[in-house]
């Protein structure tokens, strides 16, 4: 694919108006090369291993040795032992997602592009799909976070909070990670200690090659550390003030662009009486509480000193009275402080269903050209102990 832009690239996968198959879907040649294109427009391209099916679901065989294999040899004499290989398996299990979207007669004919618009709209369309993509590889949670209405709906209620459905196909990448490896920062602000204990924190069997390791994190929370190394009066700092410093202790560092300096994290909570519980993260910012049953009718939150209390910088949350019944379980939802994931560069496995499609339909009545895009994924981790997770990294410099 070298040589070819992202726009031709949408265009061979057939996106275009006028190309669209009726059945709507894509061919296996045509269904790769649009893969190709929501890899490519994403962090994920060099630093996943993406694999593609058709099952309902996918299981990856892994393969290992785990113990020693050698054994002390006798002159003439069967050490009488043999070593086996240790076998298991990655499953993943799809999600279907769609974006649907529609364009008006009326607003192509009087676009500046005219009909050439509609494809302009659908390639933009595709390139969105690429980025939800990736937002769910990194932060989806089952659980489902709690967010106001209209941050997910054109006008829809400021205050009032709905489940995040998208956000709760998959688990992802940060909330698998704390099967991992964890280190809890406990504050510490980001540098070289604190890398130091991630990689002392990996086992050795997957830190001998550091080629193949990557740092990944929130592109604010890599500029905090270049700009912690530019005040050093040496070339190494030198080099972070121009940008190009390596990863610490020689492990690349990949900010990944749709990762929050302060991740949305969602808990739910169980509150007896009013003894504290203490939540998976601390410090916390912006808690929300709400049922743990909340769905897609727009729900006014538990009221903060009415109903519950929350103490921030120990990241904790108390039971009042009011609304929440004792024993109740509510859905908190939050933002951590930043967080870093240290792992193999292709321990992050991506699935993408190869059955996707690209349908269109007419509305003669409302004047207007429908699209959809469906689509099959999923995400995993291939080995969770080669991955360390480190959380609650400081703020400051």
């Amino acid at each position: 694919m070298s040589g070819i832009s992202n726009e031709e690239l949408v265009q061979k996968a057939v996106i275009t108006a006028d190309a669209l198959a009726s059945a709507g879907k894509l061919n296996p040649a045509q269904s790769d090369r649009f893969i190709d294109f929501v890899i490519d427009e994403t962090v994920l391209k060099d630093n996943a291993r993406i694999v593609r099916f058709r099952n309902e679901t996918l299981e990856i065989d892994k393969i290992g040795i785990g113990k020693r294999a050698a054994v002390p040899k006798a002159e003439a004499k069967d050490p009488g032992v043999r070593r086996g290989v240790n076998t298991s398996k990655v499953t993943l299990k799809p999600s279907e997602i769609m974006v649907p979207f529609e364009v008006g007669d009326n607003f192509r004919e009087v676009n500046i592009e005219g009909d050439a618009v509609e494809e302009h709209i659908i390639q933009m369309f595709a390139t969105q799909l690429a980025n939800d993509l990736e937002e769910l590889y990194l932060i989806g949670d089952k659980l489902g976070p709690s967010q106001p209405e209209g941050d997910l709906v054109e006008g829809g209620s400021a205050t009032d909070h709905v489940k995040d459905s998208y956000l709760a196909l998959q688990d992802g990448w940060q909330l698998l990670a704390d099967g991992g490896n964890i280190v809890d920062a406990a504050g510490q602000n980001i540098g070289l200690s604190l890398f130091s204990k991630a990689i002392r924190s990996m086992p050795t069997k997957f830190r001998r090659n550091k080629a193949a390791l990557r740092w990944f994190m929130s592109p604010d929370l890599w500029q905090l550390y270049l700009e912690k190394l530019s005040t050093r009066a040496t070339t190494l700092g030198d080099s972070a003030a121009g940008g190009g410093t390596q990863g610490p202790f020689g492990i690349t560092a990949v900010p990944v662009p749709l990762w929050d300096f302060q991740p949305l994290t969602v808990e739910h909570v169980v509150l007896n009486g009013t003894t504290p519980v203490a939540l998976k993260n601390a410090p916390v910012s912006n808690l929300v509480a709400t049922p743990d049953d909340l769905g897609g009718t727009p729900t006014t939150p538990f009221i903060l000193d009415t109903d519950y209390s929350v103490d921030e910088a120990a990241g904790i949350i108390t039971r009042i009275g009011g609304a929440i019944g004792d024993g109740d379980t509510v859905k908190a939802t939050y933002q951590a402080n930043p967080q870093l994931i240290l792992t193999h560069m292709n321990n992050f496995i991506v699935g993408i269903g190869r059955d996707v499609r690209i349908e269109k339909d007419r509305d003669i009545f409302k004047g207007l050209n429908q699209y959809a895009i469906t689509a099959k994924v999923a995400v995993e981790y291939e080995e969770l102990s080669a991955i360390v997770k480190v959380r609650n990294i400081g703020t400051g410099v």
